[in-house]
């Protein structure tokens, strides 16, 4: 059963199984496991930097802002499939969301996915006390029994550091492999 194996709040480490795919080096944040419905989560570790005006043309509170790159992710490359279909951004916080109906997955670190439609409050995102807030593009995703089945295969090794630990600093100093990710949890295990 999935739920012995990885829980949401959980880390997917990419192992060399995964060399030359897109998924090599990837660290994955799981969000939702489940044997029967599959899982899904976001690769955290895929940054790319554009501006802000870029990615939100409709919001015009950004229209006289300054210029300047913001972070976001990729969370992988599924993009507008069943249940996602009218989504474009899943965001995640540490402490607390400026979302109303945000899912806590651990303690205090909090998931939202945003339909096409709705008005991001990115102003409220891009204040400098949210600098942990992190905007995904996408996710990752496996049908009933696949990720349980890559991970008994050695295509994934799981980890489990507290995940408010690693989304409560700057969303630019995440780990970039899944090797750096792996020695930063053994030395904070080692602890």
């Amino acid at each position: 059963m999935i739920s012995e194996i990885v829980i949401p709040g959980d880390f997917l480490l990419a192992t060399p199984a995964l060399k030359g795919s897109y998924f090599q080096d990837c660290v994955i944040f799981m969000v939702e496991c489940s044997q029967r419905a599959g899982s899904w989560g976001l690769v955290i570790n895929n940054r790319v930097h554009m501006p802000l005006d870029e990615v939100f043309k409709r919001n015009v509170k950004l229209v006289n802002a300054p210029r300047y790159l913001h972070t976001f992710f990729f969370g992988g490359p599924v993009q507008s499939t069943d249940p996602f279909q009218k989504l474009s951004v899943c965001i995640l916080e540490a402490g607390t969301s400026v979302f109303n109906g945000a899912f806590e997955i651990s303690n205090g670190v909090f998931v939202s996915r945003i339909p096409l439609d709705m008005e991001l409050p990115v102003s409220k995102l891009i204040k400098p006390e949210n600098s942990n807030a992190r905007m995904f593009f996408g996710y990752s995703g496996w049908a009933s029994g696949q990720l349980e089945d890559e991970i008994l295969n050695g295509v994934w090794e799981v980890a489990n550091p507290v995940p408010f630990e690693v989304f409560s600093r700057n969303r630019d100093e995440v780990p970039i492999t899944a090797n750096s990710f792996r020695k930063s949890y053994e030395r904070h295990r080692a602890r």
